[in-house]
């Protein structure tokens, strides 16, 4: 495969606790009260890939506190700063786009005044009380002229007092759950009138029918459950293409001898391309080019081959919708996973964690429960158990991976305590996996 695929499968990326890096700068402001775990939801594009995320702090379960209460809302502001500085947020940036969710006021603080630009969209929380004044137009202008991008929801935006700001809005967020076609599009007509040429984010976008939907009404973000949705087919077929690739993975597992894998491989040219691909680039290091199959799994080793293969299993079907979406996320659990096991673990038990956090979202690309699923995969029972059940020593792991979807700060610090390891670990885990996923996926 290509070239950034090769550290996953070689050993060069494979370090249980990556290295440290310096921390970024630090602010004036420091927040008042301890780090939370961040929340992230895709935002993807109209090509159906992860274009950028949005990024918020989880809440407590027994949350008491009225977030719209300005010295809330202003230490809700400063944590979520702070958190995403210390998470160096800027590495995702230029890459992905970050929609960042603040109230006008936090314009005006220091933290703004060194934040990177490039990629950065300042989704502004109104309320019915927020001024709308010349000083607030003119630092959105400012932040506009140093490369910030700014975002609206549309509740409230057509009021004649917000026009100003609504014309300098780069997007305005619609939900769109209601899928009542003749009032979105009126909404849409409605800002269309007051400032034209406004990019529409979808958000609340339940199903793939109502991405569809909101893809034929121009709108250029879409957001909701409908990413990782498990719509399942009445009579679930795994394709020819798939089920080479199980029958590989089980030979793999059951330890097949290299003939053997070899002679399957001759079956399938595509897969065999794309085996010769990978094991011919650059990063892979090797002195002269290897032109045949047997040599290629000999590079390879049964371990690396089986890795290689479970990436393949998302992609080596005929294409379906939100693959690719999908694919990103599920590395991004798989990564999670892996990397919060660090030390703790031999590296047997991080590869068959980062296979179970990868797995969890297998039943979405295949369109069939679970179960099913993987019952056609020889599995350890440590992989399936941690998946079907929720128990086992995998469990934790792969269950804080998709808490870091969800919004339960208390499940979250439970989850923690479980592996011994505290929120800073789990927010700097969460965008390193962020960062390698979107560059491994941008190769599939």
């Amino acid at each position: 495969m290509l070239n950034r695929l090769v550290g996953m499968f070689s050993g060069k990326d494979s370090e249980a606790d990556p290295p440290a890096r310096p921390a970024p700068a630090k602010a004036e402001t420091a927040p008042a009260r301890p780090p939370s775990v961040m929340r992230r939801e895709a935002m993807l594009g109209r090509d159906q890939k992860v274009a950028g995320y949005t990024f918020m702090l989880r809440r407590s379960a027994d949350e008491e506190h009225d977030p719209a209460l300005p010295e809330v809302r202003r230490l809700y502001d400063e944590t979520l700063l702070a958190n995403l500085q210390g998470m160096d947020v800027s590495r995702l940036l230029g890459q992905r786009q970050a929609f960042i969710p603040i109230v006008p006021e936090t314009l005006g603080h220091a933290l703004i005044e060194n934040w990177p630009a490039a990629g950065t969209v300042w989704l502004l929380k109104l309320d019915a009380e927020t001024a709308i004044d010349a000083a607030l137009l003119a630092r959105v202008a400012a932040l506009k002229a140093h490369g910030f991008g700014f975002a609206l929801e549309f509740e409230g935006v057509t009021r004649p007092e917000r026009h100003g700001l609504l014309q300098q809005a780069d997007y305005v967020l619609m939900e769109v759950g209601s899928e009542d076609i003749p009032a979105i599009t009126a909404q849409m007509a409605a800002v269309s009138k007051i400032a034209a040429g406004k990019r529409f984010v979808a958000v609340g976008v339940q199903t793939l029918e109502a991405f569809h939907m909101c893809h034929k009404l121009q709108f250029a973000l879409f957001m909701g459950p409908f990413i990782t949705r498990r719509e399942h087919l009445g009579n679930p077929v795994v394709g020819p293409s798939r089920a080479k690739v199980l029958d590989l993975m089980n030979r793999v597992r059951t330890g097949a001898e290299q003939a053997e894998l070899a002679a399957q491989f001759r079956h399938d040219p595509a897969l065999s391309v794309r085996l010769l691909r990978y094991v011919n680039s650059p990063g892979m290091g090797l002195m002269n080019k290897v032109g045949g199959i047997e040599q290629a799994l000999m590079v390879m080793g049964h371990d690396k081959l089986y890795r290689w293969l479970t990436l393949i299993l998302f992609t080596g079907g005929q294409a379906q919708e939100l693959d690719h979406a999908v694919l990103e996320n599920a590395l991004v659990r798989g990564r999670v996973a892996e990397q919060l096991a660090g030390r703790a673990l031999f590296a047997k038990a991080r590869d068959e964690i980062f296979v179970a956090g990868l797995f969890s979202l297998l039943d979405v690309v295949m369109h069939m429960p679970m179960d099913q699923v993987l019952k056609q995969i020889s599995l350890p029972v440590e992989i399936s158990e941690a998946i079907l059940a929720q128990r086992g020593p995998y469990a934790p792991y792969v269950a804080l991976a998709i808490a870091c979807e969800q919004d339960d700060q208390s499940s979250i610090e439970t989850l923690a305590r479980a592996v011994n390891r505290d929120v800073a670990d789990i927010n700097r885990v969460h965008m390193d996996a962020l960062l390698w996923a979107e560059q491994l996926s941008a190769d599939v």
